[in-house]
């Protein structure tokens, strides 16, 4: 009859999964295994196995043509319920094995002995097990010594789950470090892009005679690139303080409707330079708990990538409401962002794909500044989107 699933059959399956073992290919220092515990044992039969949802599974084999068995059937079923070596002298006198169709049948499997093969220290995820046509005992010391082959056959499974892990982190690290060069780079761009342009423009009224219409639309395109550059280093500012202590807020009460107003108006002369319809949707008020300079901070982060994404004849929409937990949302009609892009769009220096090949500026750390900003508010941001149709951020804030 088949064994009932163990306590802990849910957290076992997961070890078992994350070892990513099942289905591979054989290996040496699993088949020294089986068969290392075939000749200790001095059993025709030595195996590694593995028990998942609903089969056996044998990652290593000595003596047997199969490459598994259904669960219902398995021995080894038992085995996982605890940490203890079982051993079944005679399967025909055991209520448990007697009327098994591998006991009753051809395969005349008469001795079963198995030590559970342990994952992270407490999950049982298979085996290492012994069998033979004949009823027998093993001995004292061949007990020690399956034991001993199933924590070695769990050291080897762990090995390769931190061996994969490191795999993974050293992919990580080098991408982190292409992300850190696009990131230095991307800086560079826009900081030496407005400077230059502040530079040109002050030479022009150092040394010509302008007329004063001219001189004062120098002068404003000097102080609109002096803006742009005080919020590139406030942003690098606020980078560093999230590194190091993380941000300080001056909390009071804030209409977050009022706010996103404020913000829309202040974007509105880069929308009508984009061709994109910026609505502002946020007629009554929505009180919140905030710093209002860093939701400020945040909103402009977040309306402006909208339109940076945003073809010409596009729309921009910003939305609030007060049932429930007070929620701002921007709606966008961009370009919308792939699904493998969507995990790390929040991480710092991250620059997706279609804002390199749409030659868009910024350093990759706006959104993960939003991230900061919302999670020192102990609120929640929320984004969904599909390529070619657009985006949708929802950020929902505490009460006052």
């Amino acid at each position: 009859m088949r064994a009932p699933p163990p306590e802990n059959e849910a957290g076992r399956l997961a070890a078992l999964h994350e070892a990513r073992v099942l289905d591979t290919l054989p290996e040496e220092d699993f088949d020294d295994i089986a068969l290392l515990a075939s000749e200790i044992c001095g059993t025709p039969i030595g195996l590694v196995t593995l028990i998942a949802e609903d089969r056996q599974w044998f990652k290593a084999k000595v003596g047997l043509d199969l490459d598994g068995a259904h669960r219902d059937v398995a021995f080894c079923s038992y085995v996982v319920h605890g940490h203890d070596l079982l051993e079944v002298p005679d399967t025909q006198v055991d209520p448990r094995f007697h009327d098994n169709p591998l006991v009753t049948g051809d395969d005349n499997f008469r001795f079963y002995a198995g030590a559970p093969v342990i994952l992270d220290g407490t999950h049982a995820v298979g085996t290492v097990c012994v069998i033979d046509n004949e009823p027998r005992e093993l001995t004292t010391a061949q007990r020690r010594a399956l034991r001993s082959l199933a924590r070695h056959a769990s050291v080897q499974l762990e090995l390769r789950k931190y061996a994969r892990h490191a795999g993974e982190i050293a992919d990580r690290m080098r991408q982190l470090d292409r992300m850190k060069d696009s990131f230095l780079a991307s800086v560079s761009h826009e900081l030496r892009t407005p400077l230059a342009s502040i530079r040109g423009y002050l030479e022009m009224l150092l040394e010509d005679e302008l007329d004063a219409d001219t001189s004062q639309r120098f002068l404003l395109v000097m102080q609109r690139n002096s803006d742009r550059l005080l919020r590139l280093i406030d942003d690098l500012l606020t980078v560093a303080r999230l590194h190091d202590d993380g941000l300080d807020l001056d909390l009071a009460e804030v209409d977050l409707a009022e706010l996103a107003h404020q913000v829309v108006l202040s974007c509105r002369p880069l929308a009508e330079h984009r061709e994109v319809k910026l609505r502002d949707r946020t007629a009554s008020p929505v009180h919140v708990r905030g710093d209002a300079k860093r939701l400020n901070q945040a909103l402009n982060h977040l309306i402006v990538n909208a339109l940076k994404f945003t073809a010409p004849g596009g729309e921009i929409a910003v939305t609030s409401t007060n049932d429930g937990e007070p929620e701002l949302t921007i709606t966008d009609t961009g370009v919308g962002i792939p699904a493998g892009d969507l995990p790390h769009v929040f991480d710092r220096f991250f620059r997706s794909a279609s804002a390199d090949t749409m030659a868009v500026p910024g350093p990759g750390i706006g959104l993960a500044i939003v991230r900061s900003i919302i999670d020192a508010h102990h609120g929640s941001i929320h984004l969904d989107s599909e390529p070619g149709i657009g985006t949708t951020v929802r950020l929902i804030l505490p009460r006052p």
